[in-house]
């Protein structure tokens, strides 16, 4: 499915701006500080609203489900009762909801939704989200109101379903983002900020942190190293953001044979998704 020029005003609010990307297989992952326009974005694919302009290709012949932040459940039916009703209203039938509970991780518990736990109707909004079958899978911050177990359970959920369909979530957990994701969106006041997957996106970047014993040296013996961006030093630590690891950590090595000086500590530190997001949004 392809979004091109994608764009959600509210009166003189551009909530999205012109956003263009396409959906594959697998699971994206949609980041953003919030108001970035991420749960906008998910009502337009889900059809809940319509958007301002722009195209969706391909969105009027799949299947699409969809778990808001808060689960819309009606509170007087039962976990089974619950996937029986979606059933009729989708028109699906040959449907079991209690394998389709037990694949969420919720036993087929004889309460009704209004008293279950955040986590249990979390996973009962997603079991209803599957219904269907969907081909494309929405997700508003499926892991928001679970518990470290229930998390894992979740993401061991998404690693089995990707296989079969499209899944795009909006998350704020970025470790999970960065474990779970096959592609990331970046957005960022409506826009799109950055996409690829997270190896692209993260690139060959590193930060590498070196302490010499006696240092006798200053700025200007780092500062005209290639693969290396910005040096500065915070006490005794040289710290060097590097745009390309393997160029930067070959420079440093020569550099320190170049001035004869010994080497207290070398480390090597790979970024994530979370302190790429924290650059961007700084």
């Amino acid at each position: 499915m392809k979004v091109t020029r994608l764009t959600k005003r509210f009166g003189s609010f551009t909530a999205l701006d012109d956003v263009s990307f396409e959906l594959r297989p697998g699971c994206t992952s949609l980041l953003g500080e919030n108001g970035a326009g991420k749960t906008t974005l998910l009502n337009l694919l889900a059809r809940v609203t319509d958007p301002t302009s722009g195209d969706m290709s391909g969105h009027d012949q799949i299947r699409v489900g969809y778990l808001p932040q808060r689960p819309a459940l009606y509170p007087s039916l039962t976990p089974v009762e619950t996937i029986r009703y979606a059933a009729e209203l989708t028109g699906t039938k040959h449907v079991d909801p209690i394998q389709l509970l037990k694949r969420v991780g919720l036993e087929p518990v004889d309460r009704s939704a209004s008293n279950l736990s955040g986590g249990m109707r979390q996973r009962l909004g997603i079991a209803q989200a599957l219904v269907h079958d969907p081909e494309l899978l929405l997700l508003d911050e499926p892991v928001s109101a679970l518990d470290p177990r229930g998390r894992r359970e979740v993401l061991d959920l998404l690693s089995d379903l990707k296989r079969e369909r499209m899944i795009l979530y909006s998350t704020h957990v970025l470790p999970d983002a960065e474990e779970a994701s096959d592609w990331v969106l970046l957005l960022r006041q409506g826009k799109l900020l950055m996409e690829g997957t997270v190896t692209d996106l993260l690139g060959s970047k590193s930060t590498i942190e070196l302490r010499l014993f006696d240092d006798p040296t200053s700025g200007t013996d780092w500062n005209t190293l290639a693969g290396v961006r910005r040096v500065t030093k915070n006490g005794s630590t040289w710290t060097f953001e590097s745009t390309d690891r393997d160029i930067a950590e070959r420079a440093i090595l020569n550099r320190i044979l170049e001035l004869n000086v010994t080497v207290q500590s070398l480390h090597v530190g790979h970024p994530s998704l979370e302190s790429l997001f924290l650059e961007v949004n700084a």
